[in-house]
């Protein structure tokens, strides 16, 4: 006589999936957000960029001179050799700095690339204290009383926050577990 087959697992309950549903919806929505402002941004600066954000590949020199042009502390995931650095900033004050591998146009739609983002928030670190408390993020500490953030449903992220600093931090990388370990080692800190 043949055996039955094991009793399969149940399946999760429906909040649970709703959640899931609710999170992958968001992840579209980014990314399709993202690929468009590509799209349909302007580059032309003739205006001295205020239509929109522009990118263009930056020196080193030009990255050093960011926090005092920003006011604010800039991040970045240091030198990297035979890479461009490609930045972006926004009206409202953020600021990317996208590494680029040799023979990528600065702008390129894809966004394939290691990417850290430093945005100007009021009580950063208390913000993200917050959103590691919700039900599906995970925190780990940093060097100085940081703290790092990221969610499951959005893994490539991570956030970072210090005390007395008023910006918030992502590193994006394609490989989750990249990110964090950039954001982990203290390898993302502020241009110097």
């Amino acid at each position: 006589m043949a055996q039955a087959p094991p009793p399969s697992r149940s399946s999760p309950p429906q909040q649970g999936v709703r959640r899931l549903r609710v999170g992958a919806v968001i992840a579209v929505v980014l990314v399709v957000g993202f690929v468009a402002w590509l799209i349909f941004r302007d580059d032309d600066n003739s205006n001295g960029g205020a239509q929109g954000p522009s990118s263009s590949v930056a020196s080193l020199t030009q990255l050093r001179e960011l926090s005092q042009e920003t006011g604010q502390p800039v991040y970045w995931a240091g030198r990297r050799a035979g890479f461009t650095y490609e930045l972006t900033r926004t009206k409202d004050g953020n600021v990317y700095i996208r590494y680029l591998p040799a023979g990528t146009e600065v702008g390129s739609q894809q966004p394939n690339y290691l990417t850290v983002g430093t945005y100007p928030r009021r009580r950063a670190l208390g913000q993200l204290r917050r959103l590691a408390r919700r039900k599906g993020n995970f925190d780990f500490a940093l060097p100085n009383g940081g703290i790092a953030v990221y969610s499951r449903d959005l893994p490539n992220s991570v956030y970072l926050a210090y005390p007395g600093e008023d910006v918030q931090v992502e590193v994006y990388d394609p490989r989750p577990q990249r990110a964090r370990s950039l954001a982990r080692e203290g390898r993302v800190r502020p241009i110097s």
